[in-house]
């Protein structure tokens, strides 16, 4: 294969492999969020303030998994991911309120995973929605 032949098909390959990572960057980011809403779900039942935060984090693990499952629906469409978010954002927000009311240094810590996780998405949900959604 000649040298120019070779380049094209590098350019291709690397183009290609852009276009995939970048396509499921807010999948792995949505997977991580739904894997530290559940492990903070699990530790808040033995944290000793996790009583007055636990239900809420056990809500917002499942509405993470639903933010992801609707994520690798192929039928969700930007309204319906839209929503998806809208839901995870609302339950986001009600469980840092509740961290914070807690007053726990332990939940406090657990949280910035959680948080981390939220704000990748919440940056790349802004940036191009339509990369995500069917029309």
């Amino acid at each position: 294969m000649s040298t120019g032949k070779l380049c094209w098909v590098g350019a291709a390959a690397a183009a290609l492999m852009g276009c995939a990572s970048s396509g499921g960057t807010l999948e792995k980011s949505a997977e991580r969020l739904e894997r530290t809403a559940v492990d903070m779900s699990a530790e808040s039942r033995t944290d000793s303030d996790g009583s007055r935060y636990s239900r809420d984090a056990q809500s917002f693990a499942e509405e993470a998994r639903d933010f992801r499952e609707a994520l690798q629906d192929r039928d969700t469409d930007k309204e319906d991911l839209r929503r998806a978010f809208q839901d995870l954002s609302e339950r986001y927000h009600k469980l840092r309120d509740e961290i914070g009311d807690a007053d726990s240094r332990e939940a406090d810590m657990q949280f910035r995973d959680v948080t981390e996780a939220y704000l990748d998405i919440e940056r790349e949900m802004r940036g191009d929605l339509d990369r995500y959604a069917n029309d």
